[in-house]
């Protein structure tokens, strides 16, 4: 238990550097653009709820992929293609840089 909150404490002290970096505020804002152009899609189109609609898009990004939802039509795998081809790369590049922060020392 104890480290867990060594942890959430070091993942806290690496969020709050990186917040000021140009380059994660970028990232961190193409990750919510991607997540949210997703679940809209996928709540729509796929018909899925708003939370499996989000869901489905973070399995997607991460590359997860349970296999408990997935697209039914043409479009909606067309889509999927094309999202995680550039989505992953954010998502990728997004934790990436919070990795850089946590190694980074006060």
């Amino acid at each position: 238990m104890i480290s867990f909150f060594i942890t959430l404490s070091r993942m806290t002290k690496a969020l709050l550097r990186a917040i000021h970096d140009k380059e994660f505020q970028v990232l961190f804002s193409l990750t919510i653009v991607t997540l949210l152009s997703g679940t809209i899609f996928y709540s729509t189109v796929e018909g899925f709820s708003l939370i499996d609609a989000l869901y489905f898009s973070v399995i997607t990004l991460t590359t997860v992929g349970y296999g408990d939802l997935s697209p039914q039509t043409d479009f909606g795998k067309i889509f999927t293609i094309i999202y995680l081809i550039a989505g992953v790369g954010i998502i990728l590049g997004f934790i990436n840089k919070i990795a850089d922060n946590i190694r980074k020392k006060d």
